[in-house]
C-alpha cells in the first residue's frame, strides 16, 4: 500500500523532532511525509532541513491555518491512505501499521481515529459526536459545573465504556487516518475554517461516503495544549469557526 502523511507546523521547534523520530520507526515501504510550514518565526524549518532532509518541506509565506495547510499537501499526494498528524503527536512502533491493517480489512471505513493518550498514559477524552453549542461551552467549565461535566462526557463519550471499534460523528484532527480516494473526493478541508471545527466538518463530509470509526485498540500520544482555553484570541477564532460550522450544517441530518 502507498501511505502519505502531512504535518502542518507553526513555531513547533520544541516538538517537531519528537514526532519525526517516532514516525521514523514505521515499517511501511511506501511511506512519505510532507510538512507544510505556516511561516514559522522560530527555527522549525531549519531543524527539519538539518535533521530530516529526506522529508518534503513546503514553506508557506503566510499562516494558512490548519486545514488550508494540510490541503497544500493533499493536492500533491497520490496514495491509498493519508494521515493527518499534529506536531505534538508521538506514535509508538506498530500502531500505524495496525490502523492501516484494520482499514484494509474494513473497506467501508473511510476515516479512522485511534485512542488518544496524554503523556502520562491517561486517555484524552476528545469529541466524538456532532458539536452542539452546549458541548462547546462545557469544555471551559466542566471542572466547575456538574452539568457541564455531564455535557462534556456526552460529547466525548466518556460516559460509555468503549472496548471495540465503533462509529462516531466527530474525528479529532490531531490524528486522522483517511482513505485518500475519499479525501480527494470531498476536496480535503473546507478552508473557511482557519482553526477549529475543520475536523468536525471533514468528518461529516467523509461520512457521506463511508464509515468513520473510533478504534480504542490502537493509540497515539498527544501533547494537547488546549490553546482555545488559555488564549482569548484563539477562543475568538474557535467561536467564529463554530458559527461557520453551525451555519453550514444546521439543516443537515448527516
Amino acid at each position: 500500500m502507498r501511505v502519505t502523511a502531512s504535518i502542518v507546523t507553526y513555531n513547533n521547534a520544541d516538538e517537531i523532532i519528537s514526532v519525526l523520530q517516532s514516525l521514523s520507526k514505521i515499517k511501511i515501504d511506501n511511506f512519505k511525509i510532507i510538512i507544510v510550514d505556516n511561516a514559522s518565526t522560530d527555527n522549525t524549518k531549519e531543524l527539519i532541513e538539518k535533521n530530516y532532509s529526506e522529508i518534503e518541506l513546503i514553506k508557506s509565506d503566510t499562516n494558512l491555518g490548519f486545514g488550508a495547510g494540510h490541503n497544500v499537501a493533499i493536492r500533491k499526494i497520490e496514495s491509498d491512505y493519508h494521515i493527518f498528524i499534529n506536531p505534538d503527536i508521538t506514535v509508538e512502533e506498530n500502531q500505524i501499521e495496525k490502523m492501516l491493517g484494520y482499514m484494509e480489512q474494513h473497506k467501508e471505513v473511510v476515516l479512522l481515529t485511534p485512542k488518544v493518550l496524554n503523556k502520562d498514559g491517561t486517555e484524552q477524552y476528545l469529541p466524538k459526536i456532532f458539536p452542539k453549542f452546549k458541548y462547546i461551552i462545557s469544555g471551559s467549565f466542566e471542572h466547575k459545573s456538574k452539568l457541564c461535566h455531564k455535557w462534556r462526557s456526552q460529547y466525548t463519550l466518556r460516559n460509555k465504556l468503549i472496548t471495540q471499534p465503533v462509529e462516531i460523528q466527530y474525528s479529532t484532527g490531531c490524528f486522522m487516518v483517511c482513505r485518500t480516494e475519499t479525501l480527494k473526493k470531498v476536496g480535503g478541508f473546507d478552508e473557511r475554517y482557519f482553526l477549529h471545527f475543520e475536523d468536525a466538518d471533514l468528518t461529516r463530509e467523509m461520512m457521506k461516503h463511508g464509515k468513520v470509526i473510533y478504534n480504542p485498540n490502537v493509540y497515539v500520544t498527544h501533547g494537547w495544549h488546549r490553546d482555545n482555553v488559555k488564549d482569548k484570541k484563539i477562543r475568538k477564532i474557535a467561536l467564529q469557526s463554530w458559527v461557520k460550522y453551525f451555519m453550514k450544517w444546521r439543516f443537515s441530518s448527516k
